[in-house]
């Protein structure tokens, strides 16, 4: 734990600098998983979430949502999901959204380097929200995540970086690339079911209801 805390020290040493240099916003997520093995390779996962924004001094939303993933081998693995999400909207105040995602991961193991690519598409439906010239109502969306993780010998530790590409699908405007997002982050085993994941997050958008923004998160996931 020591060495997690001493992670969290340089991380926030490493952001605090870039969130006061930039004219953007800095939120903090927190998160909660809790998944169970229903038969090998057979998964199912309920997480909570909870985000801020404003510099921490607004909610920006929480959600709820069920995942459930089939590992076909030890390079793929298959999964779909729903999430509740009740968004605090800069204009329209609070919206309830219905989030159903279908996702491929393909990752490969080379000693204790590991190399995923996630494909994700997303359709988000938002209660009371009506469709307009400029915003498609649900809204789709295809995200491609690539990821470089490394496990530390003898440590419980696995430091990761990624990027990920948000691709509109039916944006009345013409699709194009929304948002990307930059991530560098460690996951701490705590034991053999539970870990802790720190990640700092920098998210540059093109959307115009979006802020670009500097993110701070950490999650528990616990395995039964």
């Amino acid at each position: 734990m020591n060495k997690f805390l001493l992670i969290l020290s340089g991380l926030l040493w490493f952001v605090a600098p870039m969130v006061s240099a930039q004219d953007s916003d800095f939120g903090i997520w927190t998160s909660l998983e809790v998944k169970k093995k229903i038969f090998p390779g057979f998964d199912a996962s309920f997480e909570g979430e909870f985000r801020t924004r404003n510099d921490v001094g607004t909610i920006d939303r929480w959600s709820a949502g069920i995942d459930l993933s089939y590992s076909v081998n030890s390079y793929l693995k298959l999964g779909g999901a729903y999430n509740l999400i009740n968004y605090n909207h800069p204009k329209r105040e609070w919206e309830v959204g219905h989030r159903y995602s279908f996702y491929a991961t393909g990752s490969y193991v080379w000693n204790r380097i590991e190399l995923s690519l996630r494909e994700k598409y997303q359709q988000t439906y938002r209660v009371g929200v009506s469709e307009t010239a400029s915003r498609a109502n649900p809204k789709k969306i295809m995200r491609s995540r690539l990821q470089l993780a490394y496990n530390l010998p003898k440590s419980k530790l696995t430091p990761y970086t990624s990027v990920e590409f948000y691709h509109t699908l039916n944006n009345p405007q013409g699709n194009d690339l929304e948002k990307t997002r930059y991530t560098l982050g460690t996951e701490y085993k705590i034991n053999k079911r539970s870990k802790l994941d720190l990640f700092y997050r920098y998210q540059s958008e093109t959307d115009d209801e979006e802020d670009d923004g500097h993110v701070l998160g950490l999650g528990y996931s616990l395995k039964f």
